[in-house]
């Protein structure tokens, strides 16, 4: 198991060479992130090893799901990580639960007041076990609405001309 690793790790690196500059490859063995960026005029390349913690993240993005990040990671890195808001976020009401090992809190988390005044102190950093929810728009869930709404009223119509009614 440990030839196929190691076998990983330089094909990896290999990559990184081939894409050049400061490219990063990020290959996870246990609880740490192993992140191997070469440096553009040198020959060797840096390693770093980061603990890494256990995070969700719900709702409105691209990629939802359970990530392992490092544990300098923000809220609004999970986000990147998770490809980013979809057009039906509302980013202003992102809620951090916390509290993976005693009674959780709720934290709302403001991102786009984070992306207005590039304030890094608004946005909390992660912790093992926290989850990210992010919540749609009022429009989103109104149009959703709408659309239930309509599919029964087809379904409603096409009950009534099946059954003669008029």
């Amino acid at each position: 198991m440990r030839f196929f690793s190691v076998k990983l790790k330089a094909a990896t690196l290999i990559a990184c060479w081939l894409l050049g500059g400061a490219s990063l490859a990020f290959a996870q063995s246990g609880g740490y992130l192993e992140r191997s960026q070469g440096q553009a005029g040198t020959t060797g390349d840096i390693y770093e090893r980061e603990v890494l913690i256990e995070v969700q993240i719900w709702g409105q993005v691209s990629r939802p799901g359970r990530y392992r990040v490092a544990v300098t990671t923000d809220v609004v890195g999970l986000l990147s990580y998770a490809g980013g808001p979809t057009e039906d976020a509302a980013l202003s009401r992102v809620k951090l639960v916390r509290g993976a090992f005693g009674p959780g809190q709720t934290q709302k988390v403001n991102v786009s007041k984070y992306t207005g005044r590039a304030d890094k102190s608004l946005i909390p950093m992660l912790e093992q076990g926290d989850v990210v929810i992010v919540p749609s728009t009022l429009f989103h869930k109104m149009m959703r609405a709408a659309g239930f709404l309509s599919q029964a009223a087809v379904i409603v119509t096409a009950y009534l001309v099946v059954a003669g009614v008029r």
